[in-house]
């Protein structure tokens, strides 16, 4: 929790600090999550697409180039997990419930220069870090220590603004760190987020 209060200080801050080039708004979404788990020699499969997976948050702004911005989404996420454990010949299969607080600075770079900043395409390139809250089974028991409490990833992907209120991205996550705590263990994923943007700013100050 003290991880999360000092990204939320600093937002507040930040946004004190930068508000002549800064908008920002609310942020709604689905990711869809797919992955592979090791252990020892023996390869274990695992699905993430069985259900969507929901986010909800805020996001901030910030144009510090004609062409480039920093966006930094904060976010809920409510995601959903299930494991196929093959072993021969039998199989298991679980299935987790995770809700975490995400955390997704980007750099962005504009597309449509001759319309300005906020006016067309862009580019979006950055970290995902996750810190998760709790963790709970199919028989709703606690499974929050199978996992390890942050993790991190990389985005790469491109979004459009639509009447200047509303933005559409789609958006590539790759996890290049073990998810999980149990040993020898390891979980990483691969999937894609679509997010929809409602700039309050433009609102706002209209």
């Amino acid at each position: 929790m003290k991880k999360i209060s000092f990204v939320v200080i600093f937002i507040f801050t930040a946004t004190s600090m930068f508000s002549q080039n800064l908008s920002y708004g609310l942020v709604l979404g689905a990711s869809y999550m797919d992955g592979t788990v090791e252990r020892s020699s023996n390869r274990i499969t695992a699905s993430y697409t069985e259900k969507p997976n929901i986010h909800f948050g805020a996001f901030a702004d910030y144009q510090f180039l004609k062409r480039f911005g920093v966006k930094l989404n904060l976010q809920y996420n409510k995601s959903y997990e299930k494991y196929t454990l093959n072993y021969i010949p039998n199989y298991k299969v679980a299935e987790f419930n995770i809700n975490s607080i995400q955390l997704i600075p980007h750099i962005k770079f504009d597309m449509a220069s001759k319309s300005g900043y906020n006016k067309g395409g862009y580019l979006l390139l950055g970290p995902r870090m996750s810190f998760v809250l709790s963790a709970k089974d199919q028989d709703n028991n606690d499974v929050t220590d199978f996992y390890k409490s942050t993790n991190f990833g990389a985005q790469f992907g491109f979004g459009f603004i639509i009447a200047k209120m509303f933005a559409i991205e789609l958006v590539g996550d790759y996890g290049f760190s073990d998810i999980s705590e149990s040993d020898p263990m390891e979980i990483r994923t691969v999937g894609a987020y679509l997010n929809l943007n409602f700039n309050l700013e433009s609102i706002i100050n209209k």
